[in-house]
């Protein structure tokens, strides 16, 4: 009913017919004769069975209960048994077990720098606990007493915010495992730094950072400031093809959050202050008579791409300590946060011009997190709040502007009557009328009387 053969290299594969007359092969590689002899056997007695209808004997179901998984995967996909049931992982109930567990479930989804910080809080948890503790003996008390040791670390408050936030994700995931009733850590409150670290980088000092800098460290600094473009990430990987120059728009890729649905690139506009820097890197790569390939990086700095690339995801490679020197030249003072501001104050500008919504969408955040860590408030405002434009009232905007007629007509006036004096220029048919007379048309002429001006009508003249 089955056979084996030989194939070269020590291969071994055997040959059968199946119940509906299918000629079918499982090769099993690299096997001994007596071992795929003994396999081929198991086919035999699984073809028995299926074509008699009868259940495989007890020493039969032995042997395919203790297979090696890579054999019975191979007889599952020859259709010789069926495929078995998913069965849910077995959870440890004690801690140090459950958060290897929980690494294994759910580390191999995730960036390589999410599972840093998760294998980076699962040891202080470790550190902290009573060692071999067990799920449910971590209570809400315990899980304070952790809090109180990341503070005594001198762990800034944003770290210890996101640290008990994590662990508070782990035991909610052994609360959906039905390992336990209820999360201690639901009830530990922690508080975050509302002081926002980026601060503002005026152009100002940005025009005297791109007079040091050569062509790839200005398409640098300018993607970041003007593009609004995460740094290293996103301008380390932008190349030519990217970048459209007839319609002004530019498809930024998005490392940091390519794992999400429907993102991985956005669309942002190529702005007028950044399109002369890139212009220039262009001008730089073209040098010659070979052009660079659409795949070709816009910044032509292959040691910062291989620097950025760890094994934890895109790292700050040396383009701060690089950056650094560039200031020096410059003569800046190093600013805090030297390229996540940057990008700060890109998009606290755009805020000021364009709707919110348009502005997250090109730089690739959301309104929460932008009006929570990026929008700033910047000596310009301070500017407008201390000298406010002046606003008139509809009737004192009317006011002025008559008299701002009425000065303009009368110096018009005195400027005809200046050149008539003069005998520069003939006088034009309506000479002596100017905008005044136009002005006050509705009152009646004086008569030549003398110095005196004319009683009004229905006054009595006396002799």
């Amino acid at each position: 009913m089955a056979s084996v053969c030989n194939d070269a290299g020590c291969c071994r594969r055997i040959l059968f017919v199946d119940p509906d007359g299918c000629r079918k092969t499982i090769r099993l590689g690299k096997l001994s004769k007596r071992d795929a002899e003994s396999i081929k056997l198991r086919v035999e007695s699984l073809l028995s069975s299926a074509m008699t209808g009868n259940a495989m004997d007890r020493d039969l179901s032995v042997r395919v209960a203790n297979m090696k998984p890579w054999l019975r995967e191979k007889l599952e996909r020859a259709e010789l048994l069926e495929p078995l049931e998913p069965v849910a992982p077995k959870l440890s109930l004690s801690l140090d077990g459950f958060l290897t567990d929980f690494m294994a479930r759910n580390g191999a989804t995730k960036k390589p720098a999410t599972r840093v910080v998760w294998l980076q809080v699962m040891a202080m948890l470790r550190l902290y606990m009573p060692k071999g503790i067990s799920l449910d003996a971590v209570t809400t008390g315990r899980a304070k007493l952790f809090l109180t040791k990341l503070k005594e670390r001198g762990l800034a408050s944003a770290t210890v915010h996101k640290r008990v936030g994590l662990a508070r994700q782990f035991f909610q995931d052994a609360v959906d495992w039905e390992l336990i009733g209820r999360n201690p850590f639901a009830g530990v409150k922690t508080q975050t730094s509302s002081i926002k670290s980026n601060v503002e980088v005026p152009r100002e000092t940005i025009d005297l950072v791109l007079e040091k800098c050569d062509t790839a460290w200005a398409a640098v600094v300018g993607l970041c400031r003007f593009g609004g473009l995460r740094c290293p990430s996103e301008v380390l990987s932008l190349r030519w093809g990217d970048i459209d120059w007839e319609n002004d728009r530019m498809a930024v890729p998005e490392p940091k959050v390519e794992h999400h649905e429907g993102r991985g690139v956005r669309a942002v506009p190529l702005f007028p202050e950044l399109r002369p820097l890139l212009e220039a890197a262009w001008n730089k790569a073209t040098e010659g008579t070979v052009y660079p390939s659409p795949e070709s990086y816009v910044v032509n700095k292959p040691a910062y791409r291989e620097a950025a690339m760890t094994e934890a995801g895109w790292g700050n490679s040396n383009l701060r300590t690089q950056f650094l020197k560039v200031l020096e030249r410059a003569k800046v003072t190093p600013w805090a946060r030297l390229f996540h501001s940057m990008r700060a104050s890109r998009q606290t500008e755009l805020e000021r011009q364009f709707p919110l919504h348009v502005v997250c969408a090109w730089l690739g955040n959301t309104e929460a997190i932008a009006k929570r860590h990026y929008l700033l408030v910047s000596d310009d405002d301070f500017a407008k709040a201390t000298h406010p434009p002046v606003v008139l009232e509809p009737e004192d905007a009317a006011h002025n502007a008559a008299q701002s007629g009425l000065k303009a007509a009368h110096k018009a006036a005195q400027q005809g009557t200046r050149k008539l004096s003069q005998g520069n220029e003939e006088p034009p048919s309506n000479a002596g009328r100017s905008e005044v007379s136009t002005v006050f048309s509705g009152v009646p002429k004086a008569e030549d009387t003398g110095l005196e001006p004319a009683a009004p009508y229905g006054v009595p003249q006396f002799q």
